[in-house]
């Protein structure tokens, strides 16, 4: 089995002495995971940081076996969003929700396409909030839980609406 894809990186651990297992997102291949063969190197270390654009080919012996990456790097774009601690608690939030709620090797494009967009407003301070949030509620609308935020869910009422119920 093989496959290639553009991704972004939403979660790094290490696996032995020079390893890293990477979960990433990918357009047609939904959120993977797989080994990165000296992904702790000082030359990988900056690529595999968590909102990275990467260029992943996948192999495995099966489709079911946790197979192991090849790593480019796209657009560096995690190391930006460092010096402002609101986006990187953003950034890192996003990509915790992502890893927890998309199941895995299941393509959600909608997310995908949300999330790159997201990535793009974190420089903006005053965007990327309303971004989050949209992507949130995008992510659990194209899990099945979508939220109907027309009416009040209790009374039904359509006017000052204020809060969610």
């Amino acid at each position: 089995m093989e496959w290639s894809d553009s991704g972004i990186v939403l979660a790094v651990r290490p696996h032995g002495e020079t390893s890293a297992i990477i979960e990433v997102l990918t357009a047609e291949n939904g959120r993977h995971a797989g080994l990165v063969r000296g992904g702790r190197s000082r030359v990988m270390r900056p690529v595999l940081q968590p909102g990275n654009r990467v260029a992943v080919t996948w192999r495995a012996r099966l489709a079911d076996h946790l197979g192991s990456f090849t790593v480019e790097a796209e657009h560096l774009g995690a190391g930006a969003v460092m010096e402002d601690r609101a986006a990187l608690a953003g950034l890192n939030s996003a990509c915790a929700v992502a890893v927890m709620a998309l199941p895995e090797r299941e393509a959600h494009r909608q997310v995908y396409d949300g999330f790159g967009v997201f990535l793009a407003a974190l420089d903006d301070e005053d965007l990327w909030p309303a971004l989050y949030v949209s992507w949130e509620a995008g992510l659990l609308s194209d899990l099945g839980y979508g939220l109907d935020l027309d009416t009040c869910a209790v009374t039904g009422v359509v006017d000052d609406l204020t809060h969610v119920s």
